[in-house]
Order: C-alpha cells, then structure tokens, then sequence
C-alpha cells in the first residue's frame, strides 16, 4: 500500500516538443506570438460580442461562448508549455498534471458540444428565418451551453478519476508537452484495459453525437437550400455557414483523428503535430474564421473603433 502511494503522488516530466536548445528558443517565440494572439483574438471577440448590442442574437451568443472555450483550453497548456521552452527539466506536479488534464478535456469537451449547437443554429436560421430569434433567443441558449459545460466536465471527472487512480512506475516521464490522457496511460505498470474501454467509450460517444448532429443540421440545410428559388438566396445561405465549416472541419478532423485510433497506431510525432494544432492552432484561428467573413462583426468593431476615435 505504501509503495502504491509513492509510486502515485511523484512529479512527472514531459518530454516536449524537441530536446534541440535552439529549436526551443525559435519554437518559445513562436508560441509565444501565437498565444498572445490567440488571448487578444478570443478576449476581444468576447467583449464586442458582449457590449455590442446588435451582436445580441443567437449566433453570436454561441461564438461568445466559442471564445471563451478556446481561450480557456488553450491557456490550460500553452502557458506551461512556454515555461518548460525555457528550462532544461520540463517537470509538473502530480497535482498540477491532474489539473491540467481536468480542466483541458472539459473545456474541450465542452466546445465539441458547442460547435454542434452552431450547426443546429445555422439550420434554424436558415430554415425560419422570420421566427429565429424567438426559437432561439439568447435567454435560450444559456441554458443549453450551461448543459454543455456539466457534460464537459462531467465527462473530464470521469476520465481524470480513472486514470489518475492508477499505479505508475518507471521513469514518469510523459511522451508529450502537455498531461493528456493517452500518454500518461502508458505509464501505468497496471492494467489500464477499463480506463482505455472508457475513454474510447465517452470520446466516441462526445464525437459520434456532435458529428451526427452537425450531419443531420446540414443535411437539412442543403436541402433548404435547394428549395430556395433565388440564386442570390442560395449564395447568401452557403455563405452564413462557410465559417463553421471551416471550424468543424479543423476541430473534429483532428480530434477524432487523435482520440479514435487504437492505441497500436499512436506516433509520438504525429500525436504531437496533432495536438499543437488543436491546442495552439485552432483556438488562435477560431476569431480570425468567424470575424473576416462577417460583416455584423466587422459593422460592431468599425462602430467601437470610430467611438473611441471620437473621444
């Protein structure tokens, strides 16, 4: 009993992005570059989303919410990441590697759902324009992205407890730059059979019913879109939904292709290609995606910018 208990409370090291010093020091200023892009993209989508009183729809309550999600998960790993670019030794507390593993695959989690819900928004307001914003009013969906929440992290509670209820032995150093769930199963000298069954379990349930939802809201989209006998209508239409297209394809193309391998097929390298981009990449990309293509958002900024040009 005592040996299990030394062998689970102990720091772990991460093996990181490279071992090259000054590939660390390039690879520092280019995260660095990104993530405070990423923090001024999301914080001020959130912001103009929030006090722009024409921004005060469905839609835009969703990518409020979007906003905020990858902010919150990418800042789970790029900070520390940041400061192990610029230490010989990348280590993490157990608590600290446990925290961060929680709150990365709840936000994540959480967004998976979210990005679904736009999918079906994009539908209503295709389908109903004229009834939109009563069928879905900002009032409305708080309660569905609180839903969205406690299932992400509810889900997270799951995994977390499972896996860091294990016995790990051997060298504690995790195969990757951040405590994610796959990398640290591999360094349990237990059997990890119920933990695997359940992370493959809950990851292809999360994916499966996001991706069917995303499926059967454009399905009927497209077929809305057919019916529609002006070709400018039909422009316009595809047009409203290219931006979450181009979302879900960066998220879920990722994700599922990370999290619903079996686990014989795993490279490091690949694995770690596969999580700067969802981790650093997608969250930085996310505003840029729903900003440049909008008008409303555009209209919202140019009204902020000549207001405080005035004063």
């Amino acid at each position: 009993m005592q040996d299990n208990n030394l062998s689970s409370w102990v720091d772990f090291e991460l093996l990181g992005l490279t071992s090259d010093p000054q590939l660390q020091k390039l690879l520092f200023v280019v995260f660095l570059g990104m993530y405070a892009l990423t923090v001024s993209g999301n914080l001020l989508m959130f912001l103009l989303i929030h006090t722009s009183a024409p921004l005060h729809t469905p839609m835009y309550t969703l990518l409020k919410s979007l906003s905020f999600l990858d902010f919150c998960y990418s800042s789970t790993v790029v900070p520390q990441t940041l400061v192990n670019f610029l230490v010989k030794r990348k280590m993490i507390s157990y608590l600290g590697c446990m925290v961060q593993m929680f709150f990365y695959a709840g936000f994540a989690t959480s967004e998976c759902y979210l990005i679904a819900a736009m999918a079906y928004d994009r539908y209503v307001a295709i389908r109903s324009p004229l009834l939109y914003a009563s069928v879905l009013s900002p009032e409305v969906c708080v309660a569905p992205i609180v839903g969205f929440y406690t299932a992400g992290f509810l889900n997270s509670l799951i995994h977390t407890s499972c896996i860091f209820s294990l016995r790990f032995c051997g060298a504690h150093v995790i195969t990757h730059f951040f405590c994610d769930g796959p990398p640290i199963l591999s360094l349990s000298c237990v059997d990890t059979f119920l933990c695997e069954i359940l992370l493959f379990i809950f990851a292809g349930f999360n994916l499966l019913s996001c991706t069917l939802t995303i499926l059967i809201s454009y399905f009927f989209i497209l077929i809305t879109i057919l019916q529609m006998n002006s070709a400018q209508g039909r422009v316009k239409a595809f047009s409203t939904c290219a931006s979450h297209l181009t979302a879900v394809c960066l998220f879920f193309g990722t994700t599922i292709f990370m999290y619903l391998r079996p686990s014989s097929s795993y490279s490091l390298t690949q694995d770690r290609t596969l999580a700067v981009i969802y981790t650093v990449v997608i969250p930085m990309l996310n505003p840029l995606i729903y900003s440049l293509r909008n008008k409303d958002v555009k209209q919202a900024l140019r009204k902020v910018w000549d207001r405080k040009a005035m004063e």
